[in-house]
Parts: structure tokens; C-alpha cells; sequence
């Protein structure tokens, strides 16, 4: 429990101490003496002006959003924004069924048709040219061996 932001114990050593400097029969009547002066502030009408000044403060949100007519702007955003929301939903669930009922369509011709077996014929196999290794000798020098044409010329 926080009074004035002062905790239990801080309280009992507030009183304890004035109990201590004010003495015991000097205690109540300062006691007397501060309930009167809060009193007479509470009543005052500066304190009444000022409390009334702090619950007018709190209110002006209120009386701006009411002003302002928020409210009523606000539930007419909440029901466009319902109304799109269906409008969506509903835009989307169709888009959704005109993609999957051709694709059904196919896949229901796919499971009648009969599977069609192709097979490529491979083509008989050329006999390749032969090859000729390179030969070396001494005439030849250079590294490449001499090509069959000028073997015939």
C-alpha cells in the first residue's frame, strides 16, 4: 500500500519521528492543526478549481473523439473493410475454382486415355573412316605425320 508514494514503513518512521521531536501532548495538536489547514485548502475554492481543471484535462480526448465523430467514422471504416474483405474472399474463391476445374478436366482426360508407348528406331551404324596412327620417319621431321592425300599424289 503507497500513500503519497510512501511505504508502510517510511510512514511509521515519519511518525515515529515527530513523535520523537513534537513530544506526545504536542503531537495531537499539530496533528489538529494539519487536518484543519487540509481542510480549509480542500474547501477552498482554488482547490476546487483545480481539481475540476484535471477532470476536464482527462476528458478532452473524450470530448474531441466526440466531437470529431470518430466513432461513428470509425464503424464505417470496420464495415468497408468487412465488405471488402468478403469481396476478396469471394473474388478469390472463384479465381481459385476456375484454375482447378481445368485442371481436374485434364487430369480425368490423362486417366482415360490410353498410355501411348512410342519407340525410336535407332538409325544402323555407319562404318566410321579408319583411323591412321601417325607414322614417323626420317624423311619426315616435323612432328605431324603426313596426311593420306599426298600419299596418293
Amino acid at each position: 500500500m503507497k500513500i503519497f508514494n510512501l511505504g508502510i514503513s517510511e510512514i511509521i518512521l515519519i511518525v515515529v519521528l515527530a513523535l520523537i521531536i513534537m513530544g506526545p501532548g504536542n503531537m495531537v495538536k499539530t496533528a489538529r492543526d494539519i487536518g484543519a489547514f487540509i481542510r480549509k485548502v480542500t474547501k477552498s475554492p482554488y482547490w476546487q478549481e483545480i481539481w475540476a481543471t484535471k477532470r476536464e484535462l482527462s476528458e478532452i480526448p473524450k470530448i474531441l473523439a466526440k466531437e470529431a465523430d470518430l466513432d461513428a467514422t470509425l464503424k464505417d471504416l470496420e464495415k468497408e473493410t468487412k465488405g471488402m474483405r468478403s469481396s476478396v474472399a469471394s473474388t478469390m474463391s472463384d479465381l481459385i475454382k476456375e484454375v482447378e476445374e481445368p485442371l481436374k478436366e485434364v487430369a480425368k482426360e490423362l486417366k482415360q486415355e490410353p498410355v501411348i508407348s512410342v519407340t525410336i528406331p535407332v538409325p544402323p551404324q555407319q562404318s566410321e573412316p579408319e583411323l591412321r596412327a601417325p607414322v614417323i620417319s626420317e624423311e619426315n621431321t616435323g612432328d605431324v605425320a603426313p596426311s593420306p592425300e599426298a600419299d596418293r599424289s
